[in-house]
C-alpha cells in the first residue's frame, strides 16, 4: 500500500515532537492503543525525552488499528492490519528521511498499538534500535507461526499484568519466545496487580533504549 492508496489508514496524520529533522540522531515510533489518539499518546514520551531523538506518533483510523482480539487469524484483521502495517512503514519513512537508520530507531507500542509494534519488527526482521511491547502480544491462534529470520540482537521488551483483561501472561510468553526465535535479546515481565496500564519499570525500559541510540 501507499500514501495515497484507499485503505482504512490511508491518509493518516503522523503527529511529530521532538528534534527536529536536521537535528534527529535517533527516532522513537510510537503507537497508541485502541480507543486512544496519537497526540494523547505522544505525551508519554515526555518520561524518556532524549536530546536528539525524533517522536514520530501515527494515527489509527477510527482510533483502532484493526478488529478483533489477540488470538484471531489474520484474514478477519484486513484490509486494516495491512493497512497498519503500511503506515507504520511511512513513518519510518519519516525516520530515514532525517537520516535516521532503523538500528537507531525505537518502537513503542501500548495494546493494539504493541501488537502492531510487534508484527511490524517480527515480520521485518533486522536489526532495530528496540521494541517495548506493552500490554499487547503478537497476533493470531499461534504468535511464533510463519516467522522466519534475525533480528540481530535487538533489545525487546514484552510485559503485562497478570490481571490484564485484554492480553494474558500466557500470549506475552508466547510473544517472547517467538522474538527469542528470531535472535532478539529478550526481557519478559509479567506485574502482579498492574491491569491494563503502564508501570514505572516499563518506561525505565523504554528510556534506557533511548538512551542507547541518541
Amino acid at each position: 500500500m501507499s500514501e495515497n492508496d484507499d485503505g482504512p489508514h490511508a491518509g493518516a496524520e503522523i503527529v511529530t515532537a521532538g528534534a527536529p529533522p536536521q537535528a534527529a540522531t535517533a527516532a522513537v515510533v510510537l503507537l497508541h492503543g485502541r480507543g486512544d489518539s496519537a497526540r494523547h499518546f505522544l505525551r508519554l514520551a515526555d518520561e524518556f525525552h532524549h536530546h536528539g531523538a525524533m517522536y514520530l506518533a501515527p494515527e489509527a483510523a477510527g482510533k483502532a488499528w484493526f478488529p478483533g482480539p489477540v488470538d484471531a487469524p489474520r484474514e478477519r484483521r484486513e484490509p486494516w492490519l495491512s493497512s497498519a502495517v503500511s503506515l507504520v512503514d511511512r513513518t519510518l519513512d519519516r525516520a530515514a528521511a532525517a537520516g535516521v537508520p532503523r538500528e537507531r530507531t525505537v518502537f513503542v507500542g501500548f495494546s493494539q498499538g504493541a501488537s502492531l509494534a510487534g508484527e511490524y519488527v517480527a515480520g521485518n526482521p533486522e536489526r532495530y534500535g528496540g521494541l517495548t511491547m506493552l500490554a499487547g502480544g503478537l497476533l493470531g491462534p499461534d504468535p511464533a507461526a510463519e516467522r522466519s529470520g534475525s533480528l540481530s540482537g535487538t533489545p525487546v521488551f514484552v510485559g503485562c499484568g497478570n490481571d490484564d483483561p485484554h492480553v494474558s501472561a500466557d500470549r506475552v510468553a508466547a510473544t517472547a519466545d517467538a522474538f527469542r526465535r528470531l535472535d532478539a535479546d529478550v526481557t519478559e515481565r509479567v506485574y502482579d496487580g498492574l491491569g491494563h496500564a503502564i508501570n514505572d519499570e516499563q518506561i525505565s525500559a523504554i528510556d534506557a533504549m533511548v538512551a542507547a541510540v541518541v
